[in-house]
């Protein structure tokens, strides 16, 4: 009888081993890094569009935040297009019902605690290298994406507000440092370059001005003009390879320039946006 019950027992250690070996399996390969398929893929409070061949903890993200909270399925603005040729995935935040994007606490924590939710989920899969996530958006979304910005101050590698609504956003924390290109028109009579009378709420030269000094920058930016109705503002020796600029389009009004008409109606310079977000995050990385 007592070799009997010894056998049972050892008979029953047997299969829990087992059962933890095989517990153990499936947590791993649940745990393994993966990419999803090329191409657009639906996801919990949003989508994300994937590019060919992409490599686990290798493929850099750009978080695209559109003026409204639908996304950009049709690609209307071409940066799924070039960005996924590039290696990148672009990452759409939306929202359930649509509308506008909320700008500042006393409107509401729920669209950074959903989209900061999307962003966990997407980083812990494993595809993205989780030092080369970038966030863009357009007007009431370029607003929102530097919100975002600040709200998760060590997240992001760049910002790259385009046409951005500055003048609702709360005060930043001293704590959000990433490179910074804000790429807007002087023909912009929705979010004007220079804010708004009669304070000039939503300046962008002074917002941008406020991100390089915390990004370490010398307080005199320096203004070169790469070609016809173009000016870039760069402020200069900045900390950690950080990078702190102004892309002033003249004449251009109120939209993602290239992408236009509509929104822009005009864009004398020919500058298109999606070109100069690719250019300026190629080398942008997370300070530590």
């Amino acid at each position: 009888m007592i070799a009997a019950l010894a056998a049972l027992v050892g008979a029953c250690g047997a299969q829990d081993d087992a059962s933890v070996r095989a517990s153990q399996t499936v947590s791993a390969a649940r745990a393994a890094p993966s990419c999803p398929a090329a191409g657009l893929t639906n996801l919990d409070g949003g989508f994300i569009r994937a590019p060919p061949g992409a490599n686990p903890g290798k493929t850099p993200l750009i978080v695209l935040v559109m003026p409204g909270g639908r996304g950009d399925r049709g690609d209307r603005l071409g940066l799924a297009r070039a960005a996924t040729r590039r290696g990148y995935a672009v990452l759409y935040p939306t929202r359930s019902n649509g509308g506008f994007w909320t700008l500042n606490r006393a409107q509401g924590t729920s669209d950074v605690e959903n989209v900061t939710s999307l962003l966990d989920r997407v980083v812990a899969a494993g595809c993205v290298d989780a030092d080369r996530i970038s966030i863009t958006g357009v007007s009431n979304g370029a607003g929102m994406a530097t919100r975002l910005s600040c709200e998760l101050p060590t997240r992001f590698a760049a910002v790259v507000p385009v046409a951005a609504g500055l003048r609702a956003l709360d005060p930043c924390p001293d704590s959000a440092r990433a490179s910074f290109l804000a790429i807007h028109g002087t023909a912009d009579t929705v979010v004007p370059y220079n804010g708004k009378k009669p304070g000039r709420e939503g300046s962008v030269p002074r917002y941008t001005a406020r991100r390089a000094k915390r990004n370490g920058c010398d307080p005199v930016p320096r203004t070169t003009r790469p070609r016809n109705l173009v000016a870039r503002i760069a402020y200069r020796r900045c900390d950690a390879g950080l990078r702190t600029e102004i892309l002033r389009l003249s004449g251009t009004d109120h939209g993602w320039p290239g992408a236009g008409p509509p929104l822009p109606d005009d864009n004398p310079s020919g500058v298109s946006a999606t070109s100069e977000l690719l250019r300026f995050i190629a080398a942008a990385r997370r300070p530590s």
